[in-house]
């Protein structure tokens, strides 16, 4: 099990009972920890790979442009890599390989039915009350939630809709927030400001692999919309959590948003490929930074 040092204050979620009983069991199965990482870092390649296959098969390559998609997925590599930033400064207020590796592995649990497998994952593997643990894990998703909605109120209102422009004020409703979890949990409004500046910059590179993904499929026309409705699709697949990974819905919303401005089938394609193009970058960070540390720290008595 990863381990994660509790922040200052935080009661174990353990009776001290039930924590020597947890110390006792977990050196009877240390030994064997190295290759269940090892077994959960494969499974959850597998995982990646399958859903990167099974979008890839839906995508009409003659319908593409190329050379905008490596960019694309360079775009969407910063993107993932500053998604696992953001939970690690939630976390231990702190960059660590451990900590971000272990955001890697479980981020491959959403496509499992249900998806909700990969907050839940990280909520058992850290430290804290329970309290703590639910705070941290709704801030990563609320955090990411409001910078995407935010941003794709920015540029939906810089393409002269100013409907959307006030979703421009999701991206202070954490900070505010996080006052009030600020006595009893990690979440302070220090932490909660650096983690939604790197959300924010991370749903840029977001946009960015949108714009060129659908470039690269129907041309270089009403990019801020794109943009926008790139972000605004993302935030709906993460509301609709009986979705894996928002499959479906994400794309439905992407198409609705821009219907009008682009033919629907360069919209199922843009929608199918961005898909495509993010999982390939999920696969990269996974399959580069996600792996399990040789010699992992076991927990700790407290």
């Amino acid at each position: 099990m990863d381990h994660v040092e509790e922040p200052p204050g935080a009661r174990s979620p353990l009776p001290s009972g039930a924590r020597g009983l947890a110390v006792r069991v977990y050196r009877r199965i240390a030994r064997w920890l190295p290759l269940l990482r090892t077994v959960g870092f494969v499974a959850a390649v597998g995982i990646v790979v399958a859903m990167g296959v099974g979008a890839a098969g839906d995508v009409h390559l003659d319908q593409l442009t190329w050379w905008p998609l490596p960019l694309g997925v360079l775009a969407a590599t910063v993107w993932w890599v500053l998604l696992g930033r953001g939970w690690v400064l939630l976390l231990s207020g702190r960059l660590n390989h451990a900590d971000f590796s272990s955001w890697c592995r479980t981020q491959a649990l959403r496509y499992l039915p249900g998806g909700i497998w990969a907050p839940v994952s990280r909520g058992a593997i850290m430290h804290g009350s329970s309290l703590d643990r639910l705070s941290t894990v709704a801030a990563e998703n609320v955090l990411s939630l409001c910078a995407a909605v935010a941003l794709g109120g920015v540029a939906l209102a810089a393409a002269g809709k100013l409907v959307w422009s006030p979703l421009i004020l999701a991206a202070a409703l954490p900070v505010v927030a996080s006052r009030f979890t600020a006595s009893r949990s990690r979440i302070d409004p220090a932490r909660t400001s650096r983690a939604t500046l790197n959300y924010l910059i991370a749903f840029v590179g977001y946009m960015v692999a949108a714009v060129l993904v659908q470039g690269a499929i129907s041309g270089w026309h009403d990019l801020a919309t794109v943009a926008g409705a790139a972000c605004l699709s993302w935030a709906a697949g993460l509301v609709v959590v009986i979705a894996p990974s928002g499959v479906g819905a994400r794309e439905w919303v992407y198409v609705e948003l821009l219907k009008g401005s682009f033919g629907h089938a360069d919209l199922v394609a843009g929608a199918l490929t961005l898909r495509v193009v993010t999982i390939v970058a999920e696969l990269a960070v996974l399959v580069i930074a996600g792996r399990p540390e040789r010699h992992p720290a076991g927990p700790k008595s407290r």
